[in-house]
């Protein structure tokens, strides 16, 4: 299971606790949201570079950012 599928199965209020623990990061929203932008723009057939550049540049931070963001919503936990 990747990070990404673990975050969005779970429940808005249960995630809001689980930050406050520190399970999840206080940025997990914004990283779904790019990670699902990326996905988005790579599944209807933008290579890869152009849509780290596109997601950065909606999302005004810069494309390493935004690897790095896609790598560890990626990451199998």
């Amino acid at each position: 299971m990747k990070l990404y599928d673990l975050a969005i199965s779970v429940p808005e209020d249960l995630r809001e606790k689980m930050i406050q623990a520190g399970i999840f990061s206080k940025s997990i929203g914004r990283y779904i949201y790019i990670y699902e932008m990326y996905t988005q723009l790579t599944g209807n057939g933008m290579p890869k570079m152009d849509a780290y550049m596109a997601v950065s540049a909606k999302c005004f931070t810069c494309e390493e950012n935004v690897r790095k963001i896609i790598q560890k919503m990626s990451a199998e936990v």
